[in-house]
């Protein structure tokens, strides 16, 4: 049987994967509201118990460093962690979830989790969505995921191309599958009507061209990816940067031989292993 895929096959199989949160899209639209306060945020969260145990666990955790007693409420739990911490929760939660398939599933959750920190940093230095960024940087591998799903053992040579004999990634993939797990994780975004430019920052994020690379959600995570790979964030020996848009760079505004690049790496480090110990 061929394992070359289509658009229409993907979306036909995505019912068959495990639910994604429609929180998502509630809590991006409660971010770009003024208006909107910690309360509703907490009334969102509380409809799931998965996501409100994760959530109460995180700020259980955070307590306890501070000798602290545990809160038992959402809204005070909330509180404590705030809204880019929820969405990191959400989102980590959702990926974990995705993740039963995969052989190197801790891997793929850390290397989401590290290009999620350093896509909000970035776009913070250069005063852009953070929140966007967050959510682009945290599910840019989603394709790799459905791969691992419903083309295991497919997925498994075309990663054994890139690990054995040093192929390109999206070009062992496309030999494969006909497309690469960016054009796949487009797709899913879409089918799970996320904002346009976290879709195109999922779709591109290895190579984007120069027009597509002045979106600053599309950059920060490009960017956010290279710099996971160069600060070996997690660690793994065929840890490697292959490419950075020069269009990226420029779009945020980076410059990476001053202080300020230096410092931001350091704060992209600390950020992700804090996240780590936290994280439930």
């Amino acid at each position: 049987m061929s394992a070359l895929i289509t658009p229409e096959k993907i979306k036909q199989e995505i019912s068959r994967l495990p639910a994604f949160p429609t929180i998502i899209n509630e809590l991006l639209a409660v971010l770009e509201d003024d208006n909107s306060s910690m309360m509703v945020l907490a009334q969102h969260v509380e409809r799931d118990p998965v996501l409100t145990g994760n959530i109460l666990s995180a700020a259980n955790r955070l307590l306890r460093t501070e000798g602290w007693p545990e809160v038992r409420d959402v809204y005070t739990a909330v509180s404590l962690i705030g809204f880019s911490r929820i969405l990191e929760i959400v989102l980590t939660t959702c990926i974990a979830n995705f993740n039963g398939n995969f052989a190197s599933q801790h891997f793929l959750w850390a290397h989401c989790l590290a290009t999620g920190v350093a896509a909000q940093e970035l776009s913070s230095k250069a005063k852009h969505n953070q929140n966007g960024a967050l959510v682009a940087g945290l599910l840019h591998d989603i394709g790799q995921l459905w791969l691992a799903y419903f083309r295991p053992l497919e997925f498994q040579q075309a990663r054994l191309q890139v690990e054995v004999h040093d192929a390109d990634v999206c070009e062992a993939e496309r030999a494969m599958f006909g497309m690469d797990h960016g054009e796949v994780g487009g797709i899913v975004a879409e089918y799970w009507h996320l904002p346009k430019d976290i879709i195109a920052a999922i779709t591109h994020h290895h190579n984007p061209d120069d027009k597509i690379a002045r979106d600053p959600i599309v950059a920060a995570v490009h960017l956010a990816e290279a710099i996971a790979y160069a600060l070996d964030l997690p660690r793994r020996e065929s840890n490697a940067v292959s490419s950075i848009s020069g269009t990226a760079c420029r779009t945020l505004g980076i410059r990476w031989d001053d202080e300020d690049s230096f410092a931001l790496l350091g704060v992209i480090d600390a950020r992700y292993q804090h996240a780590l110990s936290v994280f439930p």
